[in-house]
């Protein structure tokens, strides 16, 4: 019955962190929950993470507005929708278009819509919340209205705070506002027996609730790299050229008579192909090659400049050997966690090598995360 909840990643307006609020929803006895931010997914992988240790059911999703105008709620039935929810968003957020009133139909996406809105196809529904029970004797069918419980802020103390991050969003003094700036005063978690207890003259409504949220279900493959794995067109190929690379750049730097150095970059090359990541360091140096052409300045820094393989690149201008630093730290046959690197460019060259990044890649591989930007665990950050 909670098909609508929000976290602090509504911005400027949930209040939630996202552990915290599913160990609200374990705390009141709640066994399925979907997190529908609004106009974003940012933390669902997190969401569904802490959904499993709770022993909560997971529901992916999110609220669509256009500016502070609910249009509806979307619901992934499965990770198809998932993935058709996210190319949705995509969509219109990087070609700052309104969202649609009605969202097209598919078959792996539900809807929901506010009182009022005329259904059309079977995944549509519309919901109820506890404040507009008193509507219902207008109505005769009930077959697709679900009971819809908001959770935007934790009670009504933190209502305020809600109000207070409305008015930062809005520009606006407190005594400004109106009621279409501000959730309604009742979007916290109430226990199940409550909502039950709510919607007693209308059954149906929660056994329609119940039936959608059993139709949903979200999986999510964790402790797995999802990065591109082939730069080239074999993964074989890809060991052929990073060596012939490495070699070329390691006669640049060192010359040809630096055998510790040269025993260095050895040992490092095979520990990257074993690892399987052959396919980043050419991914970065890709990126960097198309910068030097530009005459782009940049910065390789972090834990990356300890590799002899990333100096000889030009992807940092570090010597490791000179400075003592070890690889070991960048990368190693017992890390859990792919490296990376961190790439500094200007402001004023940046949106030329996201353009680039994203047109050599394809958008379907690319991505932003918040204010840095993370091609296969690439960053680019402000100068």
């Amino acid at each position: 019955m909670y098909l609508n909840c929000k976290t602090y990643f509504s911005f400027r307006y949930g209040t939630f962190g996202t552990e915290e609020l599913v160990k609200a929803a374990a705390e009141h006895g709640v066994p399925v929950l979907a997190l529908t931010n609004i106009n974003n997914t940012c933390d669902t992988w997190d969401f569904v993470s802490y959904c499993n240790e709770n022993n909560i059911r997971p529901v992916a999703g999110t609220e669509i507005r256009n500016d502070n105008q609910l249009q509806y709620i979307l619901l992934a039935k499965n990770n198809k929708g998932f993935y058709t929810i996210n190319a949705f968003l995509s969509g219109h957020l990087h070609e700052k278009k309104d969202f649609p009133q009605a969202f097209p139909f598919n078959e792996n996406v539900f809807v929901i819509y506010p009182l009022g809105k005329e259904l059309n196809n079977a995944n549509e529904y519309t919901g109820i919340q506890t404040t507009e029970i008193t509507k219902l004797y207008q109505h005769k069918d009930f077959s697709r209205m679900v009971v819809l419980q908001p959770v935007t802020f934790q009670d009504k103390q933190r209502f305020n705070v809600h109000r207070l991050l409305r008015a930062i969003d809005r520009n606006i003094i407190l005594s400004k506002q109106n009621k279409n700036d501000i959730a309604s005063d009742h979007e916290y978690f109430v226990s199940p027996a409550e909502l039950l207890s709510a919607f007693r003259l209308y059954p149906s409504i929660v056994t329609n609730t119940m039936q959608l949220l059993d139709k949903c279900r979200i999986e999510m493959e964790f402790n797995s790299d999802k990065s591109k794995q082939i730069f080239t067109s074999t993964r074989e190929a890809d060991r052929e050229l990073l060596q012939k690379l490495a070699w070329d750049g390691f006669y640049k730097r060192y010359g040809n008579k630096n055998t510790i150095a040269a025993q260095r970059l050895l040992k490092e090359l095979k520990i990257i192909d074993e690892l399987g990541f052959n396919a980043y360091f050419l991914i970065t140096w890709d990126f960097i090659r198309y910068a030097s052409s530009r005459g782009f300045y940049y910065v390789g820094r972090g834990s990356g400049a300890n590799s002899i393989v990333a100096y000889c690149l030009l992807i940092t201008d570090v010597d490791p050997i000179e400075l003592d630093l070890y690889f070991e730290r960048f990368l190693n046959p017992h890390r859990s966690v792919p490296p990376d690197f961190d790439m500094d460019f200007s402001w004023k060259d940046r949106d030329e090598m996201i353009d680039y990044i994203f047109k050599r890649y394809g958008k379907d591989l690319v991505g932003f995360l918040g204010f840095i930007f993370y091609p296969y665990f690439f960053a680019l950050h402000d100068v």
